[in-house]
């Protein structure tokens, strides 16, 4: 596999946003930043249609970036299932790698349970159909995460808890079932135990990191805008608490992308 730069190992960054305005002044230099500190690849994720082809976009001006096509859960309301099946049409780039974020969000929607339901099952409709994993958000929903799942026959499609914060019962759930957990930079914060507990004990071959950027940016950057580099802090992290070495780690999470997302395709390194 080809390295960026000098870097003799790879990261990948399974779950940013890049692609929103936050980035629009620098972005160019982000990526730079990115590919100097050993990132050779990232998945730029959609929130709706409009971000969704933005994020395209952008990956389309440069290698190693690929992108998931969904409708965000706090998003129901403003979109339906139409909505989400006519996302189809962007799946034609083959940088397009998975369908979400897709999932529950009952802590600051939690009024919208329904049409929630309604806009996931219609993303599990599209991963279906195009034969592709899911990425998930849940948040305070865990047991109706589960549940839908159960429901629509979904575990199949094989996808990843984005952004984890369940306990270690909720990760050897969705583990057993085929999916894969992501860990955030929330595992550098001093009272994040749950989450490296998590870390410790799931095995290697179901973990991703990921920077959930521009949100949620890991020690030493906490309460600054996040960007794709901090994912290696992340990496260290989970490499620290399973006693390994960075580089065993970032490739081990680098498999795992590649598996999940790219199917025995060739990864793309960030130019």
């Amino acid at each position: 596999m080809p390295y960026p730069n000098s870097c003799s190992y790879t990261v990948v960054d399974s779950h940013n946003h890049i692609h929103f305005d936050e980035y629009k002044d620098d972005r160019p230099q982000v990526i730079k930043r990115s590919a100097s500190r050993c990132l050779a690849a990232m998945l730029l994720v959609g929130i709706d249609r409009k971000d969704s082809e933005k994020a395209l976009n952008i990956a389309r001006q440069y290698k190693g970036l690929y992108v998931s096509i969904g409708v965000h859960p706090q998003n129901a309301g403003q979109y339906g299932a139409g909505d989400v099946l006519g996302l189809a049409s962007l799946s034609r780039d083959t940088r397009v790698v998975a369908v979400g974020e897709t999932g529950f969000d009952l802590y600051r929607t939690p009024d919208t349970l329904d049409l929630q339901k309604e806009l996931f099952s219609a993303h599990v409709d599209l991963a279906r159909r195009l034969n592709l994993p899911l990425v998930i958000h849940t948040r305070n929903a865990d047991s109706i995460l589960l549940e839908m799942l159960d429901d629509l026959d979904a575990w199949e499609l094989g996808g990843v808890i984005h952004c984890f914060s369940g306990d270690m019962k909720m990760a050897e759930h969705v583990i057993k079932k085929g999916f894969m957990v992501s860990i955030p930079g929330v595992i550098t914060f001093k009272k994040a135990h749950v989450l490296r507990e998590v870390a410790r004990e799931v095995p290697e071959e179901s973990l991703l990191v990921e920077t959930d950027a521009p949100y949620l940016a890991p020690m030493p950057y906490r309460g600054k805008r996040n960007e794709p580099s901090y994912v290696v802090e992340t990496l260290k992290a989970v490499s620290d608490i399973r006693e390994v070495s960075i580089a065993h780690m970032a490739n081990v999470t680098t498999d795992n992308f590649c598996r999940l997302f790219l199917k025995g395709r060739e990864l793309e390194v960030i130019q």
